[in-house]
């Protein structure tokens, strides 16, 4: 089933049941797929068509589901932008994405309008508010034709691009399909035994493949959720008792929060069954603690982007395992692989490989980072694990080095890169250190040139201007020079070594 298709079925088959719920307004089926509807025929009427990529950079509001949504009525590509980047970063994901237009709110646009030299593919610019350089999206909305485009859509067609490191460190667009993101979705609510007498909170980013899933979940079963940003465990907590919210969807730092909040008995929350932890590792202490008290079933997921969010899943009515992150979805395989590419028997630890429906196309303009990352017919992943006799997997260290701050994932060339362009430095690495709020936190390790100087201070506020906040490192480290290996190559081990032994 393409997105268009399932958008079309619920609002025939619900009709005014509810969808969406945001600051107390509730949207119906219908008017979603109405709203959906017309701005669809809005954005034709601009100009855009099949394969137009539409850049989304919103917070979670119904405008970032009518975008995202008009884009698969279009047979266009909806590329939602994380909305902690800086103007550095966005201009980067739009001439790389070849996005012909922006959707956002103005203190984003912003950002866009002090890019010097626009993207020379870019020609509109849409805000939720006025702003001088943008049309008006209510205004667009309110145009546009409430009757269906005529438009082929298939399940083979790219519905969004969302970027990721892939396999290294530079960003890149990971393109999934209408149909990848259907088979995802589907696969995960059967695992979940959700229904459609379930209501959801959506305060997990929707820019993120994690946000996108849990919305498709609700709109497979025909359910509702309630949108909720930026993050507030106190407004968690309300939202839950006045809507009776059963799915709980969060990152391990929301859980964190929720459970060490000490207002958080003050509130009926026994309408809560079941959550999901995505996006990073849910330190076991953590997973009995807030399970505990919140008197829920938290099931741990792992994937990556590249297989439209996650591949294996702890399951309700089976055994839990501590640091296990489940089984493999329904339909997909789940391997590990040597460096020969031999597939390994239960135990033997290798890198983590997938097979399936919920596999990628591939990355964007990139045949051969795409051609790497799918070799032999699986997707590499990075990660290294093993699976037991009876087929849970488990988590054992990356390949990768990028750093995972509460779910957002920071690739330290990047923040290298930028480090180096300050006068003072001379070395810079870039290294995970563990956090039990976020998982993990970004520690710089920096050598000066001879005679400089420079506070930890002065680097986070450098870095600040010119770098989303995740990005920045919470700590900074000043050494005399970096241990580096035989050919030159700084050892990020022997760093990571030297922290640990504070």
């Amino acid at each position: 089933m393409t997105l268009k298709e399932l958008l079309q079925s619920r609002a025939a088959e619900m009709g005014e049941r509810t969808a969406v719920i945001y600051k107390d307004d509730s949207i119906s089926y219908r008017e979603l797929e109405a709203r959906v509807n017309r701005f669809a025929n809005a954005l034709a009427g601009l100009g855009v068509g099949r394969d137009d990529k539409v850049a989304i950079m919103l917070n979670n509001c119904p405008e970032f589901i009518v975008t995202f949504f008009a884009c698969s009525y279009l047979g266009a590509v909806a590329v939602p932008v994380n909305i902690f980047y800086k103007e550095r970063e966005l201009e980067f994901l739009l001439r790389d994405s070849d996005a012909v237009a922006l959707v956002a709110t103005p203190s984003f646009a912003e950002f866009f309008s002090r890019i010097a030299e626009k993207p020379p593919l870019f020609k509109w610019l849409i805000t939720t508010e006025p702003y001088a350089e943008g049309q008006l999206f209510r205004e667009l909305e309110g145009k546009g034709s409430g009757e269906p485009l005529d438009i082929e859509v298939r399940e083979e067609d790219v519905a969004e691009i969302l970027y990721t490191s892939g396999t290294t460190g530079i960003p890149k667009g990971t393109m999934l399909t209408q149909g990848n993101l259907f088979f995802h979705a589907d696969a995960i609510i059967g695992v979940l035994e959700l229904n459609d007498d379930d209501r959801a909170l959506m305060v997990v980013p929707m820019f993120h493949g994690y946000g996108i899933t849990v919305m498709l979940c609700c709109f497979v079963v025909g359910t509702s959720f309630v949108l909720l940003d930026p993050f507030n465990a106190e407004e968690v907590f309300q939202v839950v008792e006045k809507y009776k919210v059963t799915f709980l969807p969060m990152v391990v730092a929301m859980y964190f929060m929720v459970y060490h909040h000490p207002d958080r008995e003050k509130y009926d929350l026994s309408s809560l069954r079941i959550g999901i932890s995505g996006a990073s590792a849910m330190p076991a202490q953590l997973m009995q603690d807030a399970s505990g008290a919140l008197d829920i079933t938290i099931l741990e997921a792992w994937g990556l982007t590249e297989c439209s969010a996650s591949a294996t899943i702890q399951r309700m009515n089976m055994p839990y395992k501590e640091g296990s992150v489940g089984l493999a979805h329904p339909g997909v395989k789940v391997g590990v692989m040597d460096d020969g590419g031999n597939l390994l028997g239960p135990s033997e630890v290798g890198e983590l490989v997938i097979q399936g429906p919920l596999v990628m196309k591939g990355y964007y303009k990139r045949p051969e980072e795409t051609e790497e990352a799918l070799r032999e017919g699986w997707l590499h992943t990075g990660d290294m694990g093993y699976y037991d006799d009876e087929g849970y997997f488990f988590m054992v260290d990356r390949k990768k080095e990028m750093v995972n701050v509460g779910g957002e994932k920071v690739f330290p060339r990047e923040v290298e890169e930028v480090m180096y362009t300050h006068p003072a430095i001379a070395e810079a690495a870039l290294i995970p250190q563990p956090d039990a709020k976020l998982g993990e936190i970004p520690v710089a390790v920096v050598a000066l040139k001879p005679g400089a100087s420079l506070s930890e201070g002065e680097l986070v506020e450098f870095l600040e201007g010119k770098l989303a906040r995740f990005k920045v490192p919470r700590r900074v480290v000043i050494m005399e020079s970096l241990p580096r290996n035989p050919i030159g190559k700084i050892v990020k081990k022997d760093l990571v070594r030297m922290l640990s032994e504070e």
